[in-house]
C-alpha cells in the first residue's frame, strides 16, 4: 500500500502522516499549489455561542444581511469543484444556523466533494440531524472543546458548552461519521493535554490541537490566554510524544526549539495549501487574516480561480522567494528552515509588520532585532 502524503495532515479532518521533506516544503512555500487542498468557508457569522476567543467575533446578534444566499453559496461550490479543490471545511459562526445548510452539503456531494468537514459547537446535533448526516456519508465533524473539564471549557465557551459537546459525541457513537475534538491551546487549559487525549479516545474521536491567535475576539483576550514559554516548551515535547494528534499548520513555529520537526507542514499553509471564504464572499489567506491588508478579493467580483492564481496579496506576501511573510530578521536565524519565520497573521496583528519574528517566537529574539527584547510569550 502506498503511504498517503504527509500534506494530508494539513487538512482539518485528515490523519497525520509525518513531515514533508525540506525540499517539498520549500517548493510549496514558494509557489503554492495549483488549487487548495482545503478551502475553509465561514458560511455564516451567526452563532448560538459567544466564545471569548472566537477568531471571527461570531455570536447570536451579528448582522447577517450581507451574507451569501443559499443560491449564491451553491455557485461558490460549483466554482470550487471546477478548480478541483479537494476538501471544503465549513465553519462559522455555527454552520448549522445557515439557512439551507443541509441542502448545500447535498449539492457539494453532487458536485463530487467526497470530503466535507464541518466545525461545530455541537449544540445543534440532535438525534435527527445526526441521522441525516450519517445517511449522507463522507462527513467529518470537528467539535470544539476547549477543556477536559466543564469548568475549564465553559469559562471560555460559555455555560453548557461542555455538556452539549459530550451529548453530541454520545449520539455520534453509533454512526460512521469521523469526528475530531478541536482544542485551542491556551494558558488556561495547557495542563489538560493528557486529559483531552484520554477524553477524545474514550469518545471515539481524534484530538486536534490548534494555536490561539489574535483574531476576532481572540485579539481582545490574547494577552490573558496566550501560553507561556514554559507551556509552549511542554507542548513541543508532548506533540512529539503523541504523533497521532492533529495540528495542521498550527505549531511549526515550535520547531525553533530544535530536534526533529513536528509532524505536518513546516510552514504557514495560507495561500499555498488553503485559503478562507467569508460569509460575505471575501477571500483571504486564512481565517486569522480577515483584515483589509490581507484581502485577496471578493467572489462577488471575481471567480475563485482568478483570485487563487492572480491575487497580488497571495503572490506578494505568501508565495515568492523573499516574500515579506518569511523575510526580514528571521532569514538570519538558524531555525528559519524549521519554523519558516512563524505566523504572518500573528506578526501583522501584534506588530503591524511582516518582517519581524513571530511575537510568540520561542527563541531569544533580542539578537535578531533590537525592537524585541525578549519573546513576548515569556513567563
Amino acid at each position: 500500500m502506498t503511504e498517503p502524503s504527509p500534506i494530508r495532515n494539513f487538512g482539518a479532518c485528515a490523519q497525520p502522516r509525518g513531515s514533508l521533506s525540506p525540499e517539498v516544503a520549500r517548493a510549496v512555500r514558494v509557489d503554492g499549489l495549483s488549487a487548495p487542498i482545503t478551502v475553509t468557508w465561514e458560511i455564516t457569522s451567526r452563532c448560538n455561542l459567544r466564545c471569548t476567543h472566537c477568531l471571527s467575533a461570531s455570536g447570536p446578534d451579528v448582522d447577517t444581511a450581507r451574507e451569501l444566499s443559499l443560491d449564491q453559496a451553491r455557485g461558490v461550490v460549483d466554482q470550487l469543484a471546477a478548480e478541483k479543490v479537494f476538501q471544503i471545511h465549513f465553519g462559522g459562526g455555527e454552520p448549522f444556523l445557515f439557512p439551507g445548510f443541509m441542502e448545500l452539503l447535498r449539492h457539494a456531494q453532487a458536485r463530487g466533494f467526497c470530503c466535507l468537514c464541518i466545525s461545530t459547537n455541537g449544540a445543534l446535533l440532535d438525534e435527527a440531524r445526526v441521522r441525516e448526516l450519517d445517511a449522507l456519508g463522507g462527513i467529518y465533524l470537528q467539535l470544539s472543546l476547549d477543556g477536559a473539564t466543564e469548568a475549564t471549557c465553559d469559562a471560555i465557551r460559555g455555560r453548557g458548552a461542555y455538556r452539549k459537546v459530550l451529548e453530541a459525541l454520545e449520539r455520534l457513537r453509533s454512526t460512521v461519521i469521523v469526528r475530531t475534538l478541536n482544542f485551542v491551546y491556551t494558558r488556561a487549559n495547557a495542563g489538560e493535554l493528557d486529559a483531552m487525549a484520554a477524553l477524545a479516545e474514550a469518545k471515539g474521536a481524534t484530538l486536534r490541537v490548534t494555536r490561539l491567535k489574535p483574531s476576532g475576539r481572540g485579539a481582545e483576550r490574547y494577552a490573558a490566554l496566550r501560553p507561556t514559554q514554559a507551556q509552549l516548551a511542554h507542548l513541543h515535547g508532548w506533540l512529539h510524544a503523541h504523533p497521532e494528534v492533529l495540528t495542521g499548520d498550527s505549531f511549526f513555529h515550535l520547531n525553533a526549539f530544535g530536534g526533529a520537526a513536528l509532524p505536518g507542514f513546516q510552514s504557514c499553509g495560507a495561500a499555498r495549501l488553503t485559503c478562507l471564504i467569508t460569509p460575505e464572499g471575501g477571500v483571504y489567506p486564512c481565517a486569522f487574516t480577515q483584515t483589509p491588508f490581507f484581502q485577496a478579493g471578493s467572489l462577488r467580483e471575481r471567480s475563485f480561480g482568478q483570485i487563487w492564481r492572480e491575487s497580488p496579496v497571495f503572490q506578494r506576501v505568501f508565495r515568492r522567494p523573499g516574500a515579506s511573510s518569511g523575510g526580514g530578521a528571521c532569514t538570519r536565524c538558524e531555525a528559519y528552515e524549521g519554523c519558516g519565520g512563524g505566523c504572518p497573521a500573528v506578526k501583522h496583528s501584534l506588530t503591524g509588520r511582516l518582517d519581524l519574528p513571530d511575537p510568540d517566537c520561542v527563541l531569544d529574539t533580542a539578537r535578531l532585532t533590537p525592537s524585541l527584547r525578549q519573546p513576548l510569550c515569556a513567563d
